[in-house]
């Protein structure tokens, strides 16, 4: 046997040695907790202008000890596969693993950057159920980025699985870690990290430092260990605690409505028309983008300071159909309770049109909003998506000449929904070189093109506006109008890098949760309504005008429009997180108990500088909206 046959079998041997395995094992975690901080960068963006340097360094201590911790996962099967003596397995696992690892963060961290929050409930819900395609689009520039992101994060992950193959011959350079005291460096160094990262947090939460604390919301599933117990019983620290908003009591089923619906017998029956125009945002109500309806509205009522239920679609039409907060919306969707406006309305036996250019399986309207009324529902188009806005018109309009009265009819647009759909005769904002085809990858790194973005929104409700101008001729038409009630309104808004974020459900400031309100109720005069409105006013506002006899607190937390009742807040809902909104401040906080710290914003969505004191001046609004949250639970 020749000295070259020898060598290449002592080198395979080496390379599948315990020691030489392990240590490819562990430079794979090493390489991978830098790879991780690179595909995570995205985070970072979440740190608010104007933190301190040392908030700052808290950030990045912790931002590098979290991905350290993450890094762990993959690696301890990784070194279970040292059992298995074949240097290729535990390569191949780690290739695998830490793949997965990487392109899971990256993907978070798109999320993140674009909406705010990590994955979750929503986008598992995105994912999973069906019509969640509706609702969400991913164009073939963003699919094409995606695989170039996952190619890249395999190749590196594939490169370094070669490299330590000719571990013993090609990677001198490095440091041998095989030794008792580089293992022992390096977890006293792994320790190290963590124990300092923990500190700088426990200290940060003891003095309520919102610069620290805010970090188990910016990184993803961020674990702390917090001492304020111990502090205040064993050392005899006096800690003032942090503002929070005690849920306590408000879980249940519903309780809804408190009595049963009784009408005055001599109460008019009117027809009800009511339209939900996706991310209709308050600003949008104007001659150049909504010639029809900001020309209408001169005539009724429109509300200027209109909010959704929620920062997003199932919040949102869930208030406008129920008239309650949508805190409820999970006790709904769990019992399949519908709301009292539709089992009222079917008792006196009135017809039903539902109308959406999207599936209601997504949100799960068909188990809720318009659970007891199947039959009347058309939810799904064979064609184009820019042309169901035009088609569900037409069915409305066609359902308007056969209808019997009285008649409840809901119709949602879905045009101006991202990638935002509209016809070339509506494309009167320029758009530039801007397709339907928008890269949410490109968007999460740069918000620098949102002008010619915005554009498409505008144009997408250019286009829905004409589509409710023929729906409300032809009642006009048809000489229905002194008979019938109508609210036209965006089910949340819809954000264009104005303050730092795109579309919805990432933040509860005006851009996301106003919308425009246009109301027509036979025999009120025209105005501009100036206080405060909600969604959920539209259901007292149709029971009230028909005569209801209940008083409204058997069913709504909402005040009729023609109110002259001030509410001095709002409350608004989103996934995990709910905001009371004032005239003043936005006070958002957790509903779950993983989340229940409690912050308090301008309507610039920067946090006042004094949490204490700002939550003291609102402590009687705080205790009314917990027992909002409460008064529909048994």
């Amino acid at each position: 046997m020749d000295n070259s046959t020898v060598g290449g079998q002592n080198q395979t041997k080496a390379v599948s040695s315990p020691g030489l395995r392990a240590e490819a094992a562990v430079y794979f975690y090493a390489f991978n907790v830098a790879l991780l901080m690179v595909v995570g960068k995205g985070y970072l963006a979440g740190v608010p202008t104007g933190t301190s340097w040392s908030g700052w360094v808290a950030t990045l201590l912790a931002f590098t000890a979290n991905f350290a911790m993450w890094a762990i996962v993959p690696l301890v099967p990784v070194l279970l596969t040292l059992l298995a003596r074949r240097l290729w397995i535990t390569l191949t696992t780690a290739v695998v693993l830490f793949t997965l690892l990487n392109l899971f963060v990256y993907a978070d961290s798109i999320i993140y950057r674009l909406w705010r929050f990590h994955f979750n409930g929503m986008v598992l819900n995105l994912l999973t159920t069906p019509g969640a395609g509706d609702s969400v689009t991913a164009g073939s520039s963003t699919v094409l980025t995606t695989v170039m992101i996952i190619a890249s994060i395999l190749a590196a992950e594939v490169g370094l699985a070669v490299c330590a193959c000719r571990l013993p011959g090609k990677w001198k350079f490095l440091p041998g870690i095989r030794t008792g005291k580089a293992i022992t460096f390096s977890c006293l160094a792994f320790v190290a990290l963590i124990v300092a990262d923990k500190a700088v947090y426990d200290v940060g939460d003891l003095r309520s430092d919102t610069e620290i604390v805010r970090l188990r919301n910016l990184l993803p599933l961020y674990q702390t260990v917090t001492m304020k117990r111990f502090a205040t019983r064993v050392l005899g620290l006096k800690i003032a605690p942090a503002p929070t908003l005690q849920l306590r009591g408000i879980s249940g089923s519903l309780d809804y409505p408190k009595s049963p619906i009784r009408f005055r017998s001599s109460g008019p029956r009117p027809n009800i028309l009511i339209v939900a125009i996706e991310g209709a945002r308050f600003d949008m109500l104007t001659p150049t983008v909504m010639p029809f309806l900001s020309q209408w509205g001169a005539t009724n009522l429109v509300c200027e300071e209109n909010y959704s239920a929620g920062n997003t679609t199932r919040y949102g039409i869930f208030g406008l159909i129920y008239g309650l907060y949508g805190t409820y919306w999970q006790r709904a969707v769990a019992e399949h309770h519908g709301p009292v406006l539709v089992s009222a309305l079917k008792e006196l036996g009135y017809q039903f049109r539902i109308l959406s250019c999207t599936d209601l399986n997504f949100p799960e309207f068909r188990q809720t909003a318009f659970l007891d009324v199947p039959g009347a529902i058309t939810d799904s188009w064979t064609c184009p998506r820019v042309d169901r806005d035009r088609l569900m018109t037409d069915e409305f309009i066609k359902f308007v000449d056969e209808k019997r009265d009285p008649f409840f009819a809901f119709l949602f647009y879905d045009a101006s929904h991202q990638p935002y759909h509209y016809p070339p005769a509506h494309a009167v904002f320029d758009v530039g070189n801007v397709t339907e085809d928008l890269n949410y990858i490109q968007l999460a790194s740069n918000l620098s093109g949102m002008a010619h973005i915005k554009n498409r929104y505008k144009n997408s409700l250019h286009y829905t506006d004409a589509q409710i101008g023929r729906a409300i001729r032809a009642l006009e038409e048809r000489g229905l109008m002194d008979n019938t009630l109508i609210f036209i309104c965006g089910d949340h808004g819809e954000e264009f890098g104005e303050l730092g974020l795109f579309g919805h459900d990432s933040a509860f400031h005006r851009y996301q949760t106003q919308t425009l309100m246009v109301a027509h109720i036979p025999n009120e005069p025209p105005q501009q309504i100036q206080r405060m409105t909600s969604h959920i006013d539209i259901p007292p506002t149709i029971l009230t005008y028909m005569g209801v006899e209940n008083p409204l607190s058997d069913f709504t937390e909402g005040l009729p429009l023609t109110s002259k009742q001030v509410q001095p807040y709002t409350l608004i809902a989103s996934w995990s997180d709910a905001a009371i909104v004032d005239r003043d401040a936005i006070i958002t906080f957790g509903l779950e108990a993983y989340k229940a710290d409690l912050t308090i914003l301008n309507h610039d969505n920067v946090p006042l500088p004094n949490q204490r004191q700002a939550l003291a001046a609102r402590q009687a609004e705080l205790l009314d909206a917990l027992g909002s949250m409460r008064r529909f639970a048994k």
